[in-house]
């Protein structure tokens, strides 16, 4: 069973270290240059967990005007992150933008139903 979790949820201390890591190891592939803290607390970020195991996280935040969402995980979570962004998708009632850095990403936002805009910009429609 999935289980989510926030920052201000106080089983978040339990596993912070261990998704600190895992943002900073995954870091360099999502482009975000923010650190770990500053992500933490200044996004809606939403920790993930399967029976008390880390899948990973996702964070949504406002740039121009529009909604994003950022994600990282643990490696060959697929399936799991499939659920974990469906999930989350309908907890917001406005188009969530996305920017694919590979093709494994753009693939799993085509597979929730976000479209191209062009080039690696996604969104998906409410």
């Amino acid at each position: 069973m999935i289980e989510v979790l926030i920052p201000a949820d106080s089983k978040f201390k339990e596993y912070e270290n261990q998704i600190r890591v895992l943002y900073e190891v995954n870091q360099e592939k999502i482009t975000d240059t923010n650190s770990f803290d500053f992500v933490r607390d200044n996004t809606f970020f939403y920790l993930f967990l399967n029976d008390e195991e880390i899948i990973g996280a996702i964070y949504f935040f406002k740039t121009e005007g529009k909604l994003f969402l950022n994600a990282f995980s643990k490696p060959k979570r697929h399936l799991l992150n499939l659920s974990c962004l469906n999930l989350s998708l309908s907890w917001f009632n406005c188009d969530i933008y996305a920017e694919a850095q590979n093709r494994a990403s753009a693939f799993t936002l085509l597979r929730c139903g976000f479209k191209r805009v062009k080039g690696n910009l996604f969104v998906y429609k409410k």
